[in-house]
């Protein structure tokens, strides 16, 4: 008999803010007791389309309600942008709203002011206060993106809850190829480089590159190019460290919300104006984070994805962390 895992959804029709609630309590929010972990992605500093802190301070009542004590996190990142320091990261997290004061709950950057981990296997590293919770509710903005075709809980949990040193692990299969029949020594790859990864002849440092693809994105000659199978390694990996993460938690009760919201090509470290493959949608929710991730790529429609974005989702089943099979079940007051 196939096992079908339940996907709970709030058209945005319907009101988000309003049905928030609903839609928390049917997927199970009352199990999320003790210290909460509200992960979330708090925007690069220029970025428009992170999940509001409306949102997230809703999120944080109903938590409240149901007897969960929540703090609001996310990790620092591994290039070097407003909040590659925890100490950029709560400025660039205050800047778009997301004070303590207004959530009613703390904010707290899960890696801390100097790496701090739990390591769990030789390349995995879950930062230490999502480590410490006693249950984590994942809210994710789903998005295309660039390297891995989708973002969504599965991405969230890899990238999110992870140190710098794990998301360079993840990032290994996007390092640029560099063909130097087509380099004109424009210079443009040294200038935006922040890891001192290209030599003045234009050559890749391997050991310093972190696979953040500025380089390639910038050259206009085509002589720095990222892999032609970076998508599926890249998706791979996010399911391997997704695997690895809730796998080692010291506790089980996780939900994964999804918001189909302002959906862009890019992810919320992106920076440039948006634009969108679909129009809003609704959230879903779900205990399933393979189910919640399919069924947020079927909503929004496959083919809107540069490649395929169901390979992290087919990978994480293939590790079993959740269901392909799913009943979407709409909620609403």
């Amino acid at each position: 008999m196939v096992t079908m895992s339940k996907v709970y959804f709030v058209e945005v029709k319907d009101g988000i803010i309003e049905n928030l609630e609903v839609l928390l309590e049917n997927a199970g929010v009352s199990n999320l007791t003790g210290v909460a972990a509200v992960k979330t992605h708090m925007g690069e500093r220029k970025n428009k389309t992170f999940v509001k802190p409306s949102h997230v301070k809703r999120i944080v009542e109903v938590l409240k309600i149901n007897g969960g004590d929540p703090f609001v996190t996310d990790t620092t990142t591994m290039y070097k942008g407003k909040r590659y320091t925890a100490m950029d990261y709560y400025r660039t997290a205050f800047a778009h709203g997301f004070l303590p004061s207004y959530l009613d709950c703390p904010v707290i950057i899960a890696d801390g002011l100097k790496d701090e981990a739990v390591p769990v296997n030789e390349q995995v590293e879950i930062a230490k206060s999502i480590y410490d919770s006693d249950a984590m509710l994942v809210v994710s903005h789903a998005t295309g993106h660039s390297a891995s075709s989708f973002g969504g809980a599965i991405k969230n949990v890899a990238m999110g809850c992870v140190t710098k040193r794990t998301k360079i692990y993840q990032h290994e299969v996007t390092r640029p190829i560099w063909n130097p029949d087509l380099c004109t020594d424009c210079d443009k790859c040294r200038e935006v480089c922040q890891f001192d990864a290209i030599t003045e002849d234009h050559e890749l440092i391997l050991e310093n590159c972190v696979g953040c693809e500025s380089c390639s994105y910038i050259c206009e000659s085509g002589a720095l190019k990222s892999p032609e199978d970076e998508s599926e390694k890249l998706q791979k990996r996010l399911a391997e460290v997704t695997h690895a993460v809730i796998r080692n938690l010291p506790y089980s009760n996780c939900i994964f919300v999804n918001f189909l919201i302002d959906i862009t090509p890019f992810c919320d470290c992106a920076e440039f104006a948006p634009k969108y493959i679909s129009p809003d949608i609704g959230v879903l929710a779900s205990n399933d984070i393979v189910a919640v991730d399919l069924a947020t790529i079927e909503l929004i429609g496959k083919q809107e994805f540069q490649g395929d974005p169901t390979v992290q989702v087919r990978e994480a089943y293939r590790m079993g962390l959740g269901e392909l099979e799913y009943e979407v079940v709409n909620v609403r007051l």
